[in-house]
């Protein structure tokens, strides 16, 4: 079945061109075709995998989802429900073998599933590579405790034995140059232009709401969100999942494009649930008043670290942040936000003189608290959580590295205290405790460190002159601690 419900027959098959076609069949006959050609086509051939492709690497996770999916089709026991789609699978025809350019992970698991219940099936599919041979042994052994009952979460179903590849459809995109199979792997379903991990999760999340009203709604407010905002901002609400310290997830550092990429579709399709379920956890505190309870919502916005549903619900918990990102970091506003926060955003927070990391962290630190406390004394966080993480930038000689922000997080489980204090004093608390070390190296005001410094002076205008704080680097943050308490009481300049 195509993505957008159409029945795709089996053993169909279309000409493009000389060099291209494109057929419709089953998963069955396309591991057939080393002896039999696919139903009127002339497709026969070899499947075999190129040396120079990447090894098999599935394991638990993406057999666990592929299990739970073919769960869920085979549930559907209504006489006429099409074939279970498993996607397109991009062949290279070289004489009288096919080339798997893209499809190898698919094949090879399917041939794992294969074995289990055909003992005697050979496909003549060789693997040299040592990486897959050692993944194949995993999978095929953890695979067959799924069969034998042995896996926990399987072990009331019959997932392996049900699985009929007859009833599996595929899509083969077959091309007559390697040149060709290629283009079509880097380009297929994006009219050339690579989607980006936010735009797979929003189609994913399209294509689980029954309503088509509701998808259309869904579909125009994600449309009507700056498009350049919304990967960046996924990236940081992902972060702030990840950043947990009871179960710490690693981000994949900036160039990693295609980790990023993966661990946004990982923790917004594959993580999420599949229960059709819309539930959302807030932050609340009860008031008990001579006997009578009052519910306090302490925040408008949801849970960060809350689990997600398919559909509305992930939908709305992602564009709910972007809306507040817009408001807290771009050009809305909001009356319930002092003059005083926007001033000191405007002035001081900025991604220049080697603090490009330190502030997304500090972008991650005020959702984290907004989702918190809301905006209450939203400006004496701000200044309280921007001494504690630019600390970072003072503290060291050099500019700050995305993997020193990693470890600050953790060393100190900033994002964990955000969270989970109970009163906003509380979370001041464990800031004003904060203690570094003022490093006088490169301070220079024609160095990055000393362009940073030089910001700190024009906003809190008691500090001293540079020049001072290399004599006495022990009174920089005492002097900057008195500059924050006086702008929280309307003081300046020191006085």
């Amino acid at each position: 079945m195509r993505e957008d419900g159409s029945t795709i027959l089996s053993g169909s098959a279309t000409s493009i061109t000389s060099e291209l076609q494109v057929v419709s069949c089953t998963l069955q006959q396309l591991l057939d075709t080393a002896h039999t050609s696919i139903p009127d086509t002339s497709l026969i051939g070899q499947l075999t995998i190129p040396e120079y492709q990447r090894p098999y690497v599935w394991r638990e996770k993406q057999l666990n989802r592929l299990l739970n999916d073919l769960i869920e089709y085979q549930a559907d026991d209504s006489e006429d429900k099409p074939l279970y789609y498993l996607g397109s699978i991009i062949l290279h025809q070289d004489g009288n073998t096919l080339k798997v350019i893209d499809g190898q992970q698919r094949i090879t698991t399917a041939l794992l599933i294969q074995k289990l219940n055909h003992p005697t099936y050979k496909s003549g599919v060789v693997y040299n590579n040592s990486i897959s041979i050692q993944n194949i042994r995993h999978n095929l052994a953890y695979l067959k405790s799924v069969f034998n009952k042995e896996v926990f979460d399987f072990r009331d179903t019959q997932v392996i034995e049900q699985t009929d590849l007859a009833k599996i459809n595929v899509t083969l995109v077959v091309t007559a140059t390697e040149d060709l199979a290629y283009t079509f792997f880097e380009t297929q379903n994006t009219g050339g232009v690579r989607l980006e991990g936010s735009d797979i999760l929003k189609a994913h999340h399209l294509r689980a709401i029954p309503s088509r009203k509701m998808v259309n709604y869904q579909a125009r407010k994600w449309e009507s969100i700056d498009s350049n905002n919304v990967e960046y901002i996924v990236q940081q609400l992902t972060k702030i999942r990840f950043w947990d310290n009871r179960h710490w997830r690693n981000f994949p550092f900036y160039k990693d494009k295609k980790g990023i990429k993966d661990v946004l579709i990982e923790e917004y399709t594959v993580n999420t649930k599949n229960d059709n379920e819309d539930i959302s956890y807030y932050y609340s505190a009860v008031k008990n008043e001579h006997g009578r309870l009052l519910q306090m919502h302490e925040s408008t916005y949801k849970q960060l670290k809350q689990p997600l549903s398919n559909g509305n619900n992930t939908l709305d918990y992602i564009s709910d942040y972007i809306q507040l990102y817009e408001i807290l970091f771009g050009e809305a506003t909001d009356h319930r936000i002092s003059d005083t926060f926007f001033d000191f955003r405007n002035e001081v927070v900025h991604g220049h003189s080697g603090t490009l990391f330190l502030k997304e962290l500090y972008e991650i630190a005020i959702i984290a608290y907004v989702s918190r406390f809301g905006f209450y004394r939203l400006f004496e966080a701000a200044l309280w959580l921007y001494r504690v993480i630019y600390s970072l930038r003072v503290s060291t000689g050099r500019n700050v590295r995305e993997d020193s922000v990693f470890k600050f997080v953790y060393d100190h489980q900033l994002i964990d205290n955000i969270l989970e204090v109970y009163t906003v004093d509380e979370l001041f608390h464990f800031l004003k405790k904060f203690h570094y070390n003022f490093n006088t190296d490169n301070a220079d005001t024609d160095k990055a460190k000393g362009r940073h410094l030089q910001t700190l002076l024009g906003y809190f205008k008691g500090l001293k002159f540079i020049d001072y704080y290399r004599v006495n680097p022990k009174e920089f943050d005492k002097h900057l601690m008195l500059e924050i308490a006086n702008r929280l009481n309307g003081k300046e300049n020191g006085s």
